[in-house]
């Protein structure tokens, strides 16, 4: 599995409506388990700064990742990227037989 990173940024369309990200995480996470099953989320982070969250996850492929930051979309609030995390470990390695 490979590790992913997913930012998003929130546009609200008034001002009410944050309280609505807690359902639309809850949403989000059970829709997560029910369209792309092989995907594990490892943890969520709100974030100062640029972007309003951060979300890690495992998946098989990028086509997966893929998946998960359309459906993250699919809510219509956020504008979203999507990283790939290579453990440290594994980095050094590589550069280690470079």
């Amino acid at each position: 599995m490979a590790t992913f990173i997913l930012l998003s940024k929130v546009s609200l369309r008034s001002p009410g409506e944050i309280r609505a990200l807690s359902e639309m995480d809850r949403e989000f996470e059970k829709r997560l388990r029910e369209e792309c099953p092989e995907v594990r989320r490892i943890a969520s982070y709100a974030l100062l700064g640029e972007y309003d969250f951060l979300h890690i996850f495992e998946a098989p492929d990028a086509k997966s990742a893929a998946k998960v930051a359309l459906l993250a979309n699919v809510f219509g609030h956020s504008t979203t990227q999507t990283l790939t995390a290579i453990p440290f470990e594994e980095f050094r390695e590589m550069v280690e037989k470079m």
